[in-house]
């Protein structure tokens, strides 16, 4: 490894650092928490009838809870597709229309929060860490002279 070598990703790194952005979106989305930090998700805006039958059960193999959060059915987590590219990480959210009518209404989960944000720097530092103390471990010859 040369030092140039240090801060330079690799298409799995980042394919690592999206499922690392991945759950941290689907855990805020668990608590209810927009990624653009200012709204909870609302249960009165929630339909009242999907909020009873996820109460009841009758929605199959879902938590059973009076609590409506971001997740609901769980298909819109389930359907966000972390990507590592040779350059970038990136999130399919293979439910455009329900993420775009959401952000529409204010409930932002297609972008990082600043805690978020930060958590995947963090994530990124590790990596950057890693391949330091790699570096570090080589040897290195001088040659003086001919």
């Amino acid at each position: 490894m040369k030092a140039k070598d240090i801060a330079n990703f690799t298409k799995t790194n980042y394919g690592q650092l999206a499922s690392h952005a991945r759950g941290l979106i689907v855990k805020d989305m668990n608590k209810g928490v927009m990624q653009n930090g200012i709204k909870k998700y609302d249960r009165n805006k929630a339909s009242e009838e999907y909020a009873k039958k996820k109460a009841t059960g009758a929605l199959g193999k879902f938590r059973k809870s009076d609590r409506v959060t971001m997740l609901l059915s769980g298909e819109t987590a389930r359907r966000i597709r972390p990507e590592g590219k040779r350059d970038r990480a990136t999130l399919v959210f293979e439910n455009g229309t329900i993420v775009q009518a959401n952000e529409d209404k204010g409930y932002v989960i297609a972008d990082l929060s600043g805690k978020n944000r930060d958590s995947s720097a963090l994530f990124l530092q590790k990596i950057v860490d890693r391949n330091v103390k790699k570096y570090e471990s080589k040897p290195i010859t001088i040659k003086i002279g001919k």
